[in-house]
């Protein structure tokens, strides 16, 4: 859960808080919830009173759980970036050609956040819901977009959120990092290699709007065993630029 200690607000923060933890907890009581937060009972329940009048919660008898308000709020957040429209149909296809789980991710406070994901019928889990949050550092479409980035929005990133290591793949050298950047910068694809999740790779390739600024970028994600050898290295990867390609043609071409 975000620490929000310097918010200006606090109850903005406490209720923030609330639903982070209904969200986590899928449903939840106020006794449930005050075993979950820092907060009393009683501080919780005006909380979740309040947000039930503004239709940000609801409760079934004892319990509480987010509303469908989040979904017009989502849908509408979504639709501002210009790569979903044109991407919902690309990521489709995509899933269908692979077999695999594809994805749109796009930057939002210097982290990836899944914006689209379509399964593939090879795909025996689900990878990449809508809204995941993805670390840039060691995932395929976070360091496919790092590499057209400026390079003082990389050193901006790195510098507030560092280079986390989740396994034992993952890339915790600027040195190291760097160096794979311009890999993909010169190959126009990027590849995880289980650097965030064992036994999950990904790839990835960014897609440039018309000022030439990252609109996003489109990935697969699969377990290691259905994505290797030649399939990892050569026929995915086709799929993957091939997709990116036209996404970047359809951006270019809107007025």
């Amino acid at each position: 859960m975000a620490d929000r200690e310097d918010t200006p607000v606090k109850a903005t923060a406490t209720s923030a808080r609330v639903i982070e933890a209904l969200l986590e907890l899928e449903s939840a009581t106020i006794t449930e919830l005050d075993d979950h937060l820092p907060h009393s009972k009683s501080t919780i329940h005006s909380h979740l009173e309040t947000l039930e009048q503004l239709g940000f919660v609801v409760r079934d008898n004892w319990a509480y759980q987010v509303s469908l308000r989040f979904l017009e709020i989502g849908s509408v957040a979504r639709n501002r970036y210009p790569l979903y429209q044109p991407g919902v149909s690309e990521v489709r296809q995509l899933a269908t050609a692979s077999g695999l789980v594809a994805s749109l991710v796009v930057i939002e406070r210097q982290r990836g956040i899944c914006l689209y994901t379509a399964m593939g019928k090879k795909s025996d889990r689900s990878f990449g819901d809508p809204g995941e949050i993805l670390p840039l550092h060691c995932t395929a479409p976070g360091k496919a977009l790092l590499a057209v980035m400026a390079p003082e929005n990389v050193d901006s990133i790195i510098d507030d959120h560092g280079l986390r290591e989740y396994t034992e793949n993952t890339l915790t050298s600027r040195a190291a990092l760097d160096e794979e950047l311009q890999d993909i910068q010169s190959r126009g694809i990027a590849f995880n290699r289980e650097e965030w999740r064992e036994d999950v790779r990904g790839i990835a390739a960014a897609v440039e709007g018309k000022t030439g600024s990252p609109a996003g970028a489109i990935s697969v994600r699969s377990p290691t065993d259905t994505m290797s050898g030649k399939r990892f290295q050569q026929d995915i990867p086709g799929l993957v630029i091939s997709s990116a390609n036209r996404l970047r043609k359809a951006l270019r071409s809107e007025r």
